[in-house]
Parts: structure tokens; sequence; C-alpha cells
């Protein structure tokens, strides 16, 4: 499946979503599959968007 087009609302949260992973791993914390879920739901979000406008 190909990545939806994302809006720069949905790639800082993407990023911001990531900080916080980079910030667990840090503190020692390896095992994050909240952070993939998180991930998945704003791409999903997106996704979901740009084909209910066709």
């Amino acid at each position: 499946m190909d990545d939806p087009k994302l809006t720069l609302t949905d790639r800082l949260a993407i990023a911001r979503i990531e900080a916080r992973g980079i910030r667990r791993a840090m503190a020692g914390i390896t095992v994050q599959p909240d952070i993939d879920r998180d991930i998945k739901r704003v791409k999903e979000r997106a996704r979901k968007r740009t084909t209910s406008k066709k």
C-alpha cells in the first residue's frame, strides 16, 4: 500500500510522535508498539481524507 499524501500538519504530528519515541529509547525503553500504532493512525486518517475528496 502506498503512503498517502501527507499535509504539513500530518508530518508535524508524525515528527512529534517520533520525538516521543526517541526520548523513550534514550531512557532505555526499546519496545514501543504504541508509537508505530500512532503513526499508522495518522497515515490512515490522511488516506481516508484523500480518498473521500475524489
